[in-house]
């Protein structure tokens, strides 16, 4: 049985309670790695996942193919790229409705104008793709494409800028909510020629450019192949501390809203 110490204390008053609280039962483990758990000897089976980072996929349609890429974090919101039949580039955020990833660019701080300038390459086509996507954006600047994507996410929500901003910044730039991990950077600077020095456990607009960058270029090469998503160097596995870390978040969290109910 596991019991911790807790200390609650009211920021108004300044009085401290400490109580013992029961905090959960552990199995308890054999020399073997084994664990009892009610009087029979059982196995955790540790999970073979998808490593955390960011892959390519693609879309057959009239013998071509339509690229798109899955951002798989360790903690926090999927990101999915798809490319429509007219061009436009679209991302999907939690799999709600598609919005345009124009959008996307512009809430990590990409104006029009930097993003003209950043996709004036003739040799690649990527010009042509920008413009295809910006035709399809509703929104012409940072506060609009927060309004847009937010709408996506809530639907039923009266959406202001500001109840929008705090909401999608909450998702992406805080570490509790995002979390690409160590591996996860490691696989997304390997994929997408980043610098091996970065380490930003969060996204960057550096990494978004690269994603839709390198999608363009894969549209645009007539035998390129998707990632193997299957592939046992794009799979990790999760270990049992892991397993047990998991729990143990999903716990305090709830410990957390209980005490601020």
């Amino acid at each position: 049985t596991l019991r911790v110490n807790g200390l609650l204390k009211n920021k108004k008053t300044g009085k401290e309670q400490t109580q013992e609280v029961y905090f959960g039962d552990f199995p308890v483990m054999t020399s073997r790695g084994t664990v009892i758990i009610n009087g029979v000897e059982r196995v955790v089976v540790s999970q073979l996942i998808r490593s955390a980072g960011v892959y390519f996929t693609a879309v057959p349609w009239r013998g071509r193919q339509l690229f798109g890429a899955k951002i798989i974090p360790n903690r926090g919101s999927w990101l999915e790229f798809e490319t429509d039949i007219d061009g436009t580039i679209g991302v999907k955020i939690d799999r709600h409705r598609k919005v345009p990833v124009t959008d996307l660019l512009r809430i990590f701080g990409a104006s029009e104008e930097f993003l003209t300038l950043a996709f004036k390459d003739t040799d690649t086509g990527l010009l042509k793709y920008l413009k295809a996507t910006l035709k399809k954006d509703i929104a012409k600047n940072n506060d609009e494409a927060y309004l847009e994507i937010y709408r996506r996410l809530r639907p039923s929500e009266p959406a202001t800028a500001q109840t929008a901003k705090s909401l999608i910044d909450s998702m992406f730039h805080r570490l509790d909510r995002y979390d690409l991990s160590l591996v996860g950077r490691f696989n997304m600077n390997q994929r997408l020629k980043l610098d091996p020095k970065k380490d930003k456990r969060l996204l960057d607009l550096e990494d978004f450019l690269g994603i839709v960058k390198e999608i363009i270029r894969l549209n645009n090469t007539p035998d390129a192949e998707p990632d193997d998503i299957d592939h046992l160097g794009n799979r990790r596995l999760k270990t049992v501390g892991e397993l047990l870390e998991g729990r143990f978040r999903i716990g305090l969290t709830r410990l957390r809203r209980i005490i601020q109910d």
